[in-house]
């Protein structure tokens, strides 16, 4: 493994702007490119990675964080977590998305807090849970993102999505070339119908008294015959 991808249990002791300490256990999980932060003071794990689905919207930069309360699943189903944290008493569920420069260590509103109460559906936490669950992922998220290893954490995310994003490339370049090649036809049928109006014009200026057609009208329909004798 290069020196740039670690593998060890990395430690650290973060303080939050309003004074509260926690303690982390840092797993990088190189498969899907994400760390997970084990915070004994919570009795779980949050989980700060990249949100894939800005890729295919074309909303934003793409950059966008996505954060995991418990330890991440492969199913994209999955609402409630192993590990999850626990922050006043409220065992969190679910996952929240946002971009790192609408971080506030003092405003809660940018992050999106759930609890768990069972079942599929997960309702917002109390306030003062949202409060004290963003300052700890305004903490642990500037964390992650100072360490040396982030860029390359990030490169294994979209190596971990690049397979499905080449077959959405390659459904997306089939549909285009279909429309691309209906919108050909449909440009030649136009052509074609043009050019059987400019025939009559010019027949009916040539009854009336050998008037022509107007130039542009005449030199259109001689274009439109000379491309149809080449196509056949």
């Amino acid at each position: 493994m290069s020196d740039t991808r670690p593998t060890g249990p990395q430690y650290v002791a973060l303080v939050t702007e309003g004074g509260y300490r926690i303690h982390a256990t840092i797993t990088l999980d190189w498969e899907i490119g994400a760390a997970l932060y084990r915070i004994p003071e919570l009795g779980g794990t949050i989980t700060v990675g990249w949100e894939s689905g800005h890729y295919y919207t074309r909303c934003c930069d793409g950059n966008a964080i996505q954060i995991t309360y418990g330890k991440p699943d492969r199913s994209p189903f999955t609402k409630h977590y192993q590990d999850a944290p626990t922050v006043y008493g409220v065992r969190l569920a679910d996952q929240a998305v946002f971009h790192p420069e609408s971080m506030s260590p003092t405003n809660h509103r940018w992050l999106i807090v759930r609890r768990e109460i069972g079942g599929h559906y997960s309702p917002s936490a109390p306030e003062g849970t949202q409060r004290r669950t963003a300052a700890i992922v305004h903490a642990i998220t500037q964390h992650m993102l100072s360490r040396p290893w982030a860029d390359e954490l990030r490169r294994a995310h979209d190596e971990q999505q690049a397979p499905a994003r080449h077959r959405h490339h390659q459904r997306t370049i089939t549909e285009l070339e279909d429309e691309a090649a209906k919108l050909q036809e449909k440009i030649t049928q136009e052509k074609t119908r043009a050019a059987v109006q400019a025939i009559v014009i010019e027949e009916a200026a040539s009854r009336a008294g050998g008037a022509q057609a107007p130039p542009a009208l005449l030199a259109q329909h001689q274009h439109q015959h000379q491309h149809q004798q080449l196509a056949a």
